[in-house]
C-alpha cells in the first residue's frame, strides 16, 4: 500500500499548481469587492469616467486565471500515458471550468467594473465566481486525501514497529531461558544445597541460643559457626556470578542472581551478628549475647527465604511445558501480527480503488493497472511470517525434547524478526522523508508568495512615506485602507503556515519565529490603518520581509539536503523516528536572527522617541511586545537546551 502512496514529479506539479489556483482564487477575495465591505469601499471610490483602479486588478485576475488553465492543459497532454489518474483529474478540472464558465464571467465582471452604473451588480457576481472557483479548486486538491493516507500508512507502520519490537524481545526472553537450561539446572541443585546449610545453621544458632541463656554455650561454638556463614556468604557470591561471562540472562535467571544475591548479603549480617555475639561472651554481657544471636538467627532466616525465591525463579524456566506454551502464544501473535500486515496491503488496494471510482473510467483503468504491480506484501510481512514458522517448531522442540534443542530455531526466528524490524525502518523513513519533503514544499511556496506580496506593500508604504501623513488626500487614504486589507490578507496566509508548523511539532525556533511574523503583519496592518507609514512601521516591514528571506533560505536549504540523502539513500542508516523539519543549527540560526531583530526593534524605538516621531502610546506598546518578544527568545534558547539533553 505504501508503495501506492509515493508521489510522482507529476502529482507534484499538480500541488504546486493547487497551491497557485489557491493564491489567484483567494486573490479575487483580497483584492475585489466581496461582501459589504466591497459595497463599501464602491460606494467611496469615485465613479466619473476613466479606468477603475479594480477593474485593472480584476483584469491581473482573468489574465492570470487564464495562464493557470493554459498549464492545466499542457500538464494534462504531458501526464496522459505516464500518470492517466492525474490526466484524467486535469481534464475533470478543464470540463469543470468550462461548465461553470469561469474564464467568460472574469471577463463579465471587468466589464462591470468599467462601467460606473453596473460596479453594484460587480459585488454578487464576484461572489458567485469564488463560490464556483472553490468547487474547482477542490478536485485538485483532492491530493490532501493522499497526504492524509500517508500520514495513516505511517501511524499503521509505527504501530506494526511497535508489535514487532514486543515480540523481539519476548522471543528473545524465552530464547534465552530455553539456552539457560543446563545452568539454570546447575545453579538450582547448588541453592538447594545452600538452603540445607542455611537450614543446619539455623538448627546450631537456634541451639546455641537456647544455651547461652543457661551460660552453657562458649565463645569458640559461636565463632566456629560465624565462619561457616562467612564460607557460604562467599560461595553464595560465587553462585551468583556463576556463568554469567557466557550468555546474557533470561528474565529468570537474572531474578536468581538478584536473590542469591540479597542472600549473601543476609549471610554477611549473620557472620557479623555471630562475632558481635562472640565477644559480649568474652565480656560476659549476657544482654548484648542475646540480642546478637536473635539478630543472627533473623538474618539466617531471610537468607533462607531469598535463596528459595531464586529457587523458585529457576524452577519456573525449567518448566518445559510452561516454556513451550509460551513459545506457542508468541508464535501465534506472529501468526496474527502477519495477517494484519497482509489485511493492511489488501486494505490499501481497496482503498485506492474505492477512490478511483470517483475518477472516471481513465482513472478507474490506471488504477487496474497499478493494482497489478503493486499487489506487494508490506515490507517485513514475509520475515514475520518466516519467524513464526520457526517459532512452530521451537515450540515443537521444546515440547518433545530438552529445550536447547529449540534454540536453533529461536535464534532464526530472532533473526527474521530483527529482518522484518529494519525493512519496516526503512519504510518508515523513506515515507517521513517524503511527508517532510512535502511539508517543505508547501512552505517554501507560501514563503515565497508573501515575501513577493510584502515586497510590495513596502514599496507602497515607501512611497507614501515620501508624501508624509500630513499631506494625505483622498487617494492616499485610499491606498493605506488598500495596504492594510493586504496586509491582513498577508497574516491569515502566515497563520496556515504556523498550522501547518504546528501539526508537525518538530521544531521549537520555527513555528514561534512564523507566529512572529503574523502578529507582525497584523501589527502593520494596524498601523496602516492609522496612516502611520513613518520609520517604526517601515522597521517592521523591512523585518517581515528579512525574516520571511531567513525562513525560504533555511526551507530550499533542507530541501537540498533531502534530495542529497535521497541520493545517498542505500548509505543511509534507518532513524529511531521522525527527523525534525529543520536541524538544530538552522533552528539556532533562526533564534540568533530573532534576537537580533528585538535588538533593531529596541533601537528604532528609542531613536524615535529621541526624534519625538510616533504616537508615544504606539511607542510604548510596540516596546512592550518588543519586552514578549525577548521573552519568547528566552522560551526558545531553554527549550532547545531541554530537547538535546
Amino acid at each position: 500500500m505504501s508503495s501506492m502512496i509515493r508521489q510522482s514529479n507529476g502529482t507534484s506539479v499538480l500541488h504546486r499548481m493547487a497551491w497557485t489556483a489557491t493564491v489567484w482564487v483567494l486573490a479575487g477575495g483580497v483584492w475585489g469587492l466581496g461582501g459589504a465591505a466591497g459595497q463599501e469601499t464602491l460606494d467611496a471610490l469615485p465613479t466619473e469616467a476613466g479606468i477603475h483602479p479594480l477593474s485593472s486588478k480584476e483584469e491581473m485576475i482573468r489574465d492570470r486565471f487564464q495562464r493557470l488553465q493554459d498549464r492545466v492543459y499542457r500538464l494534462r497532454e504531458q501526464l496522459g500515458d505516464r500518470e492517466p489518474q492525474n490526466a484524467a483529474r486535469l481534464e475533470h478540472v478543464l470540463q469543470r471550468s468550462g461548465e461553470l464558465g469561469l474564464s467568460d464571467r472574469l471577463d463579465d465582471l471587468v466589464k462591470q467594473l468599467r462601467d460606473a452604473s453596473a460596479r453594484t451588480a460587480a459585488v454578487d457576481t464576484q461572489e458567485r465566481w469564488l463560490k464556483d472557483a472553490d468547487r474547482v479548486l477542490a478536485i485538485l486538491l483532492e491530493r490532501d486525501g493522499e497526504n492524509e493516507e500517508r500520514r495513516e500508512e505511517i501511524d499503521r507502520l509505527e504501530a506494526i514497529q511497535r508489535q514487532i519490537n514486543e515480540l523481539l524481545e519476548k522471543e528473545q526472553a524465552v530464547r534465552d531461558a530455553g539456552a539457560q537450561t543446563g545452568l539454570a539446572r546447575r545453579m538450582a541443585e547448588q541453592l538447594d544445597q545452600a538452603i540445607q546449610r542455611v537450614d543446619a545453621m539455623l538448627g546450631q544458632q537456634k541451639d546455641l541460643s537456647v544455651r547461652s541463656a543457661k551460660a552453657e554455650a562458649t565463645k569458640g561454638e559461636q565463632e566456629a559457626l560465624k565462619k561457616e556463614a562467612q564460607k557460604l556468604e562467599q560461595d553464595l557470591k560465587k553462585l551468583q556470578e556463576m556463568g554469567k561471562e557466557s550468555s546474557d540472562d533470561s528474565p529468570s535467571m537474572s531474578e536468581a542472581r538478584e536473590k542469591t544475591g540479597q542472600a549473601a548479603a543476609q549471610m554477611k549480617r549473620s557472620a557479623e551478628s555471630m562475632s558481635s555475639a562472640a565477644q559480649s561472651m568474652d565480656q560476659g554481657d549476657a544482654a548484648g549475647v542475646g540480642d546478637a544471636q536473635k539478630d543472627a538467627g533473623d538474618a539466617l532466616q531471610e537468607a533462607k527465604e531469598r535463596l528459595e525465591e531464586a529457587k523458585k525463579s529457576l524452577e519456573e524456566s525449567l518448566d518445559r511445558e510452561k516454556l513451550a506454551e509460551e513459545q506457542q502464544r508468541l508464535a501465534q501473535q506472529a501468526d496474527a501480527l502477519s495477517q494484519q500486515m497482509k489485511g493492511g496491503a489488501q486494505q490499501g488496494q481497496q482503498g485506492q480503488q474505492g477512490q478511483q471510482g470517483q475518477q472516471g473510467q481513465q482513472g478507474q483503468q490506471s488504477q487496474q493497472g497499478e493494482s497489478s504491480s503493486s499487489d506487494q506484501p508490506v515490507p517485513g510481512q514475509q520475515s514475520v511470517e518466516r519467524a513464526q514458522q520457526e517459532m512452530e517448531k521451537a515450540a515443537e522442540a521444546l515440547e518433545e525434547s530438552d529445550a536447547e534443542s529449540a534454540v536453533p530455531n529461536q535464534d532464526q526466528a530472532i533473526v527474521e524478526l530483527e529482518q522484518a524490524r529494519k525493512e519496516l525502518e526503512e519504510e518508515l523513513r523513506q515515507l517521513r522523508q517524503e511527508e517532510k519533503e512535502e511539508t517543505l514544499r508547501d512552505l517554501e511556496a507560501r514563503f515565497r508568495e508573501l515575501l513577493s506580496k510584502q515586497r510590495t506593500i513596502n514599496d507602497a508604504t515607501t512611497r507614501l512615506a515620501q508624501v508624509k501623513e500630513p499631506n494625505f488626500n483622498r487617494p492616499e487614504r485610499l491606498q493605506c485602507a488598500s495596504l492594510t486589507a493586504d496586509e491582513n490578507g498577508l497574516a491569515e496566509e502566515m497563520l496556515k503556515c504556523l498550522h501547518i508548523l504546528d501539526e508537525d511539532g518538530s521544531t521549537v525556533v520555527f513555528p514561534r519565529v512564523v507566529g512572529q511574523i503574523a502578529e507582525d503583519m497584523t501589527t502593520v496592518a494596524d498601523l496602516l490603518t492609522l496612516y502611520d507609514v513613518g520609520t517604526l512601521t517601515q522597521t517592521i516591514e523591512k523585518e517581515i520581509v528579512d525574516t520571511l528571506e531567513q525562513l525560504l533560505e533555511a526551507v530550499q536549504q533542507m530541501r537540498q539536503e533531502n534530495e542529497q540523502q535521497a541520493s545517498n539513500s542505500n548509505q543511509m542508516q534507518p532513524s529511531d523516528g521522525p527527523t525534525p523539519l529543520l536541524p538544530p543549527s538552522a533552528e539556532l540560526k533562526l533564534l540568533k536572527a530573532s534576537q537580533l531583530r528585538v535588538n533593531s526593534r529596541t533601537d528604532t524605538i528609542r531613536q524615535a522617541r529621541e526624534n519625538h516621531e510616533g504616537d508615544e502610546t504606539r511607542l510604548r506598546h510596540a516596546l512592550s511586545v518588543t519586552a514578549d518578544r525577548q521573552n519568547e527568545c528566552v522560551e526558545m534558547a531553554r527549550e532547545m537546551r531541554d530537547r538535546r539533553n
